[in-house]
C-alpha cells in the first residue's frame, strides 16, 4: 500500500510538469494572437494600454477553458510517454503494478482540471465576456471610430455602406467612399479626400467629410445631381455610441440562471432557443473534455515508442480533431439540424469511446492498429528523408 502511494505521488508529479508547461505555452500562444488583434486599438485608435490590459485580463477565462483540456492531454501523454520510453512501465509491470493501478493519479489530475474548467466555464467565462463587452461599449462611446476598419466595406450602419482607404488614427479618415440609401426616393454616393468622425448625442455619430463630391440619383434613375463641397456632415445611427446605456446581454455573457430564464421566454425549436441551449451545454461539455483527454492520453503515452516531439504532434492532431468536430456540431446545431444536447456532447462521446477502446486494448496488452501505425510513421519519414537527401 505504501509503495503504491509512492508510485501515485511520483506519477502525479511527472504529469504536473508537462501539464503546467503546456498550459503556459498554449495560453501564451492564444494570448499573443489576442494581443496582435488589440494592438490596433493602441496604435491607430489611441486607446490606453491600461484599457487593453484589462481587455486581455477579461479574455483569460476564455483562453483557459480551451487550454486546460489540452494541457491535461499533454500532461498525461508526455508523462507516460517518458515512462514508456525509459522502460519504467515495463519495470512496474514486472514488479506487479498493473496499468489499472496507475489510473488513480491520472484520474486525480483529470478531476482537478475538470473542476477548474467547470468553474471557469460556469462563472468566470460569462463574467469575463460581460466585462469585455461593457469595456468595449464604454470606450466606443468616447472613441466612435472603433467601429471603422481600413479597406473594408462596412454595412453595420443602417442604410449606409462605408469604405475607408486609410485610418491614420484619432478619428481621422482618408479617401472615404459612402453610399447613402436611407432616403427611398433618392440615393447618394459621397466621395471625399478626408474625413473625421465625432460622437454625438442620442446614439449617433457624425462623419465630417472634407473636399469631395456628392452624386445623387433619383429613385426612378432618371434624375441625377452632382455637387462639390468643402465640408459635408453625414449623421449616422450607431447603437452603442453616444450617451446610451448597454442593457442587453449576449448569450455568451449569461450565467446559468440567466440562460435558463431566457430559454423559458423563447419558443422551443426557434433559432434563439437553440443558441441559448448550445451555450448552456457548452458550459458542461468543455469541462468534461478534460476527463476525455486524460482517458485518451494514458493509452497514447503507454503504447507509443516514439519521442516527446512525436507525442506532442499526436496530441495536437487529437485536440484539433476534437475541436473541429465541436465546431461542426455548433454550426449544425445553430440551424436546428439536431437537438443541442446531442450535438454538443457527440465529440465527448466519440472520443470517450475511442479512449475506452484503446485503454481496454492496452490493458490486455493487445495490438492497437491505429497507434501501431502512428508509431511506424517517424521511422518511415526518416527513411524517406534519407533517401531524398541521398539523391
Amino acid at each position: 500500500m505504501l509503495g503504491t502511494r509512492i508510485i501515485h505521488r511520483y506519477l502525479f508529479r511527472e504529469m504536473l510538469g508537462p501539464f503546467f508547461v503546456s498550459l503556459g505555452v498554449f495560453t501564451f500562444v492564444l494570448l499573443l494572437a489576442k494581443v496582435m488583434e488589440l494592438t490596433d486599438l493602441v496604435v491607430t485608435r489611441g486607446v490606453g494600454l491600461g484599457v487593453v490590459g484589462r481587455l486581455l485580463l477579461y479574455t483569460m477565462p476564455y483562453l483557459f477553458v480551451f487550454t486546460l483540456p489540452m494541457a491535461t492531454l499533454l500532461g498525461v501523454l508526455l508523462a507516460f510517454l517518458r515512462l514508456s520510453t525509459d522502460n519504467e512501465i515495463t519495470a512496474l509491470k514486472a514488479a506487479g503494478v498493473g496499468l489499472m493501478q496507475l489510473v488513480p493519479p491520472v484520474a486525480a489530475l483529470a478531476v482537478l482540471a475538470w473542476a477548474l474548467t467547470s468553474g471557469l466555464a460556469i462563472w468566470a467565462l460569462p463574467w469575463g465576456n460581460n466585462r469585455f463587452e461593457n469595456m468595449i461599449f464604454t470606450v466606443a462611446q468616447s472613441k466612435a471610430d472603433l467601429a471603422l476598419k481600413e479597406r473594408t466595406f462596412l454595412d453595420h450602419f443602417p442604410g449606409l455602406v462605408i469604405y475607408i482607404n486609410r485610418l491614420p488614427g484619432a478619428g481621422q479618415m482618408q479617401d472615404v467612399f459612402i453610399v447613402d440609401e436611407r432616403d427611398p426616393s433618392r440615393s447618394y454616393t459621397v466621395v471625399a479626400k478626408q474625413g473625421r468622425i465625432y460622437p454625438a448625442t442620442g446614439n449617433k455619430v457624425v462623419v465630417r467629410l472634407f473636399d469631395g463630391t456628392i452624386h445623387g440619383v433619383g429613385g426612378n434613375l432618371r434624375t441625377a445631381q452632382t455637387a462639390h463641397f468643402e465640408t459635408y456632415d453625414v449623421t449616422m445611427d450607431a447603437p452603442g455610441y453616444g450617451g446610451g446605456q448597454r442593457t442587453s446581454k449576449h448569450e455568451k455573457e449569461m450565467m446559468l440562471d440567466e440562460l435558463l430564464a431566457e430559454m423559458a421566454k423563447e419558443q422551443k425549436g426557434s433559432k434563439r432557443y437553440y443558441l441559448l441551449d448550445m451555450e448552456l451545454q457548452k458550459k458542461f461539455t468543455l469541462p468534461f473534455s478534460c476527463l476525455v483527454m486524460a482517458l485518451i492520453g494514458l493509452p497514447l503515452g503507454t503504447h507509443s515508442r516514439s519521442g516527446r516531439s512525436w507525442g506532442v504532434a499526436v496530441a495536437l492532431v487529437v485536440f484539433f480533431s476534437y475541436y473541429l468536430m465541436l465546431s461542426a456540431a455548433w454550426s449544425f446545431g445553430v440551424s436546428g439540424s439536431y437537438p443541442p444536447q446531442i450535438g454538443m456532447w457527440m465529440p465527448n462521446l466519440i472520443f470517450g469511446l475511442l479512449g475506452l477502446l484503446m485503454f481496454n486494448r492496452e490493458l490486455k496488452e493487445a495490438p492497437i492498429p491505429l497507434l501501431d501505425g502512428l508509431n511506424k510513421l517517424p521511422a518511415l519519414i526518416l527513411r524517406l528523408r534519407s533517401r531524398l537527401m541521398a539523391r
